[in-house]
Formats: C-alpha cells, structure tokens, sequence
C-alpha cells in the first residue's frame, strides 16, 4: 500500500462535483416537431373561421304597432272600464270622459228638460192605454146591449109574424063568410084593415131590427178600429220618446265621451284613472292588436351597416333577460332603412342610452329583425316579450377563413396592382 486510506479517499472525492455528460436530442427531432407545428398552424389557419359582427342595440316593438287611446280634447276621466292585460273587441268601451266646457255645462239644463218632456210623454202614453181600455169596454158594453134589443126584436119579430099569421087566416075565414052572406062587408073592411096593421107593424119592426143591426155593426168595426188607433197614438209618443232620446244622447255626448277600442287586442298599458285630467293628445291607454308579433327594431351608425343585407343573422340579447344566464336569442334581419333617422327623429325613440349619447351628433339607420321565438325560458317557464324591451345585438356579417383575414391586405394589393 503506497498510501494511507485516509489519501485515498480524500483523492475519490471531487472538490467541484461529478460531472455527468447528457446526450443532445437528435437534430431530426427537433426538425420533424418544427415542422409539425407548422401544418398544425396552416391546418388552423385554413380551417378556422372568423365571423365579423356589428354591435348594435334598440329595443322591441310589435309589428302591427301600438294603438294610442287620446282623447281629443281636454276632460276629466269619469270611469275606467279595462285593464291592463284585459282582451278587447274593436268597439268596447274603454273609458268614459266628462268634457271641460262650458257648453256641457249648459247642456245639463238641456238634459234636465228632455227628461221632463220625456216622462211627460211616458205619462201620457199610460193615459192613452187606459183611454183605450175604458174606450174599449164601453164600445164591448154598447155592443152587448145592441145584441140583447135586436134578441128582443128577433123575440117581437116571431110573435109579431104568429099574429100576422093568425090575422090573415081569421080574414080568410072573414071573407069566405061575407061572400056567404054570413058577415056584413063592413066586419071584412075591418079584419083586412086589422091584418094591413100587424103587416104595418111587422114592417116596422124589421126596419127597426135593420137599423140596429146596421148600429151593431158600426160599433163592432169601431172595436176592431179602437187597438189600431190606439197603436198608432203609441206609435206616435214613441217616435216622440225617440226623438227625446236622440236629442239626449246628443247633449249626453256633448257632456261625455266615450272612448272605444279601434280593434281587437289587448290592453297593455293603462295610464289614466278615474278622477283624473287629461289634456288633448294624452294618453290614456296603449292596445296591442291582435295577433301581434313582436320584432326589434336595431339602430346603427352608417359604419356598421355597410355590409348588413336582408336574411342575415342576429343575436340578441335582452336587458330584461341577462344572456349569462338565459342565453342569446336568434334573428333575422328583415329590412334596413335606405335612409337615416336625423337626431331629432331619434329624440322621440325610447332608444338605449349607449344610443342617445351619441344621436345628437350622428344619425342612425334602423335595422328591423324578425324574432325567431316570442318568448324568452326562464327558471322553467316561457316569459312573453313585451314592448319596449331594450336589447343589444350582434349582426353577422361575413364568414371567412383565417388566412383570407391575415393575408387580406396582401389580396387587396395584388388586386390594386
């Protein structure tokens, strides 16, 4: 042994560390990842698509519009006969308003005095019916007791003719005697003048049955006169009653109006009570029309509607309704205006804030969008669109691929050259 063992030692171990040498990753490895994140680049590039939107906002509003109940002059809202929510037929009557003037004012006196003449005929055609009734009975009474005297006559008449019988039988016997010499001719000149009697009053008697019967049928036609008479006399207080009623509702409707609905639909919006003063143009109330759909109405500034064309889509997303939690809505672009709407145009729209800032110095166009569903889902249920709702929105306008984008300005100078 040349050394110690402590030497040893003390010479196996480095001062520095040991030294490990590592082999360097081949060239062509590194070679083939490089070009393989390359092609997955290109592959990208070519495959991938961009879609360029425009933002926009607006808000809904019903295709058919919104019919605005105003009154044409001022007055005070006496009654109220809707709802909101309620569903009207074109007719209804929504309100009933008092007119401030002072023709209504007078027209009470006018209604006070048609009322009067109005129950004065009432009256009087009450008194007519019992006219007519008292008319009536007497006429039935006369006619009873004209029937009862010619059953009289008819009862003298058959006893008058059973005398008149027996006469002239005792006259033939009479005159067969005085031919026989049996009776004087003076006792024959009396029996013939006894028959000629009872022949005078048997005569007499069918002239007075005559004249009774001619009675009885002119107080039979007057009875069947009497209720045509009396219909007419009604006819006439009624017509009477109706020209008052007219003339009423005409001083009625100078004191009053009353609003109806122009069409079918359903009340939205209710913004007067009674008690309550309205002013010419105010409204009163704001009806949906049936069957109504609801569309957006998007307004945008001259730079984001350039490449904006019918049947493109849209995504919506309503204030009402956060898009984080409930989701975008779909829509198609219907129709853009050719034209803009100048700033005070665009003051008497309920545009959004992020809109109104900026409309004082720059006109919009306005973008009209069919809705693809009229409801909104949210926590389970179907919520219905209503007017008004304001919303943002994207436009899609072109899809291209990556590289058409990255490469564009290379294209566009190759077309210029």
């Amino acid at each position: 042994m040349l050394f110690r063992p402590e030497a040893r030692h003390a010479h196996s171990v480095a001062r520095l560390g040991t030294i490990n040498l590592h082999r360097p990753v081949p060239l062509h490895l590194l070679t083939a990842a490089a070009l393989g994140a390359v092609v997955l680049v290109g592959v990208f590039l070519c495959t991938a698509e961009y879609t360029r939107k425009a933002r926009v906002s607006g808000y809904l509003v019903p295709d058919r519009g919104v019919l605005r109940i105003t009154p044409p002059q001022a007055a005070t809202v006496l009654s109220r006969e809707v709802s909101e929510g309620q569903s009207v037929r074109a007719g209804d009557v929504l309100f009933v308003l008092s007119l401030d003037s002072g023709a209504a004012q007078a027209g009470e006196g006018i209604a006070q005095s048609l009322a009067e003449r109005e129950r004065s005929l009432s009256q009087a055609a009450g008194q007519q019916q019992q006219l007519l009734r008292a008319q009536a009975l007497a006429l039935d009474q006369r006619v009873a007791g004209l029937q009862r005297e010619l059953d009289q006559l008819a009862a003298e008449a058959r006893l008058q003719n059973e005398r008149l019988a027996l006469a002239q039988q005792s006259l033939a016997r009479t005159e067969a005697l005085g031919r026989d010499q049996f009776v004087s001719s003076a006792q024959v000149q009396a029996k013939r003048e006894e028959t000629l009697g009872l022949q005078g009053q048997q005569q007499a008697l069918a002239r007075q049955r005559e004249s009774l019967h001619r009675e009885l049928l002119s107080l039979q036609a007057q009875r069947r006169e009497l209720p045509l008479r009396g219909e007419v006399q009604q006819g006439e207080i009624a017509r009477d009653l109706a020209g008052l009623k007219a003339l009423g509702l005409e001083t009625e409707a100078k004191r009053r109006l009353v609003l109806r609905a122009p069409s079918d639909g359903i009340v939205s919006t209710v913004l007067a009570e009674p008690g309550q003063p309205v002013a010419p143009g105010m409204a009163l109330a704001n009806v949906l029309p049936a069957l109504t759909q609801m569309q957006a109405h998007l307004y945008a500034p001259s730079s984001a509607v350039g490449f904006v064309r019918p049947a493109h889509a849209v995504q919506l997303r309503y204030q009402a309704f956060p898009y984080q939690k409930f989701g975008q809505q779909q829509g198609q672009v219907l129709r853009i205006s050719r034209t803009p709407l100048a700033p005070a145009e665009l003051a008497t729209l309920a545009l959004p804030s992020t809109l109104t800032q900026g409309a004082a110095t720059e006109p919009l166009y306005r973008i009209t969008v069919t809705l693809d569903r009229q409801t909104v889902a949210a926590y389970g249920e179907e919520q219905a669109l209503a007017a008004g709702m304001q919303l943002d929105a994207d436009v899609l306008l072109e899809r291209r691929k990556l590289i058409e984008w990255l490469f564009e300005p290379l294209l566009s100078l190759a077309r210029r050259v």
